[in-house]
């Protein structure tokens, strides 16, 4: 793009185009008046009057809306040929579609899951819906955390006047809800369908409801059933089966209610298999029967008896069966893991993380110690390397976290007993060493005392850079000295 193609906002300097669309560009550009960066969305049609309201309210729903999950709108206005646009706050992360075919594993998942919910309930508690949840729509911070954005096509349901036009569909085919699909009356629970579509995407990696047109799409969402997950994901189905529900009464009743599970899933406060019950749990109490209570009252307590004379034995053999159940799901994702070298990272999504998550249900799991140590010995070999390659770089200890005395006092954490990481970090100071004895050769003190010093760091008691110190020293005071008498 040359600078003729940028466009010229007062008070900003606008930098490059991130992204074009059929109804909006947005640009990277810094705001004069604070020096940060910022994104600013500018219409590519000013007489598309229909858009340009909808584009306006886009900026004010946002606006009203303070927290950490909801993009920041900065400034909204028009330039001088009269399009509108939109200042918000920059993020540097990209998108959740970075992450497409990926398979992640199911906390980080529902982490990602949960803050994104965390965002709509604020939208929803305000009477809006996104309509348009897709993950183009969700930015991640540099921290890792995720952000909702784009209201374009947000409703805000206290307004009389809609914004989109009699029967015509908007959103993303392929994240849209049935009723959504079909022009019908939509509630927050049209968006909790789209988030569904976005777990389903996230554990098995792909879409299953994106057909090969628009209408094998729409027709999908309608009439396909909820994909049955793989063997070690299955326990949640339950989870996917409410938030994907073709009829939107069988959903999550709000946002809220789908957070509070979501919360507890990732907090270990509730098991998947509890689902199946949620609803109940959920839905507002009816008063029985009397002849109905009479009857659950003496079944229970049959009930009660007969668990008594058994001794607990079927419960005790139904939850060692679940445990043992979800101890190999786990150990099939921490294998998996392995086997993509994600050892420690991503976060809730490691074979580190899954093996120490079995030893949660069984303490003395061999296969999850076992796997603990394999990932340990592929640290220690990943770090050797890393230390190897930054030496023959020259990056003995800079810059800061990546350079090979870091990797070789990484390795000593892991194998306090590592021999070739203790010859890695005497190699760093033997080479310093060198690097300060050719400098002061060569009357470069400066440099040869700066070389003294980052040997010091990895070997403070050497006795060679001690040596090298004290002669840097006195070389430094015979030249004061000298001076001295010059300029006396």
């Amino acid at each position: 793009m040359t600078t003729e193609d940028l466009i010229s906002v007062p008070g900003y300097t606008v930098h490059r185009l991130l992204g074009k669309g059929g109804m909006a560009a947005v640009y990277l550009a810094t705001q004069n008046s604070l020096e940060r960066e910022v994104a600013i969305k500018v219409l590519l049609n000013p007489g598309d009057e229909q858009f340009n309201q909808r584009f306006v309210s886009e900026a004010r729903i946002i606006a009203t809306l303070n927290h950490p999950r909801v993009i920041t709108v900065y400034d909204v206005a028009q330039l001088d040929d009269g399009r509108h646009y939109i200042a918000m706050e920059y993020l540097s992360g990209g998108d959740l579609s970075r992450l497409r075919g990926q398979m992640l594993g199911p906390m980080y998942a529902l982490e990602l899951i949960r803050q994104i919910a965390e965002g709509l309930s604020v939208v929803h508690r305000r009477g809006i819906i996104h309509r348009d949840i897709k993950p183009a729509n969700i930015l991640f911070r540099e921290d890792g955390t995720v952000v909702l954005t784009d209201f374009g096509i947000a409703k805000d349901l206290q307004q009389d006047c809609d914004l989109t036009q009699a029967g015509v569909s908007v959103g993303s085919p392929s994240y849209s809800s049935p009723e959504q699909s079909y022009c019908q009356p939509l509630d927050q629970r049209a968006d909790i369908y789209s988030l569904g579509v976005i777990l389903l995407e996230l554990l098995v990696g792909s879409n299953p409801f994106k057909g090969d047109n628009f209408t094998q799409t729409i027709l999908n969402h309608a009439q396909m059933p909820v994909p049955e997950l793989p063997a070690p994901l299955r326990q949640y189905q339950n989870l996917l089966n409410r938030m994907l529900a073709k009829n939107p009464a069988e959903r999550f009743a709000s946002t809220d209610e789908l957070l509070t599970v979501l919360t507890d899933l990732v907090h270990g406060q509730m098991a998947p298999s509890d689902l199946s019950i949620t609803r109940q749990h959920f839905a507002p109490a009816r008063s029985p029967e009397p002849e109905q209570t009479g009857r659950k009252i003496v079944f229970a307590l049959a009930v009660t008896l007969l668990l008594a004379l058994l001794g607990g034995g079927i419960f005790w053999y139904t939850y060692e069966s679940e445990t043992e159940r979800k101890v190999n799901d786990l150990l099939a994702l921490a294998e998996q893991r392995l086997t993509e070298a994600k050892l420690t990272e991503p976060e809730f999504d490691n074979a580190r993380y899954y093996f120490n998550e079995v030893l949660v249900f069984d303490p003395q799991n061999t296969a999850a110690l076992e796997g603990l140590e394999r990932v340990r010995q592929q640290q220690i070999t990943q770090l050797l390397k890393l230390g190897a390659e930054r030496f023959e770089q020259q990056r003995l200890t800079r810059p800061l976290r990546d350079n090979a005395y870091f990797y070789y006092q990484q390795v000593l954490l892991l194998d306090p007993e590592s021999a070739v990481a203790r010859d890695g970090l005497s190699r760093i100071t033997t080479e310093y060493i060198t690097l300060a004895q050719e400098a002061f050769g060569g009357r470069d003190y400066g440099a040869g005392h700066n070389y003294v010093n980052l040997g010091l760091e990895v070997e403070p008691e050497n006795a060679t850079l001690l040596e090298l110190k004290d002669r840097y020293k006195y070389q430094s005071n015979a030249i004061q000295r000298f001076f001295n008498r010059v300029f006396n």
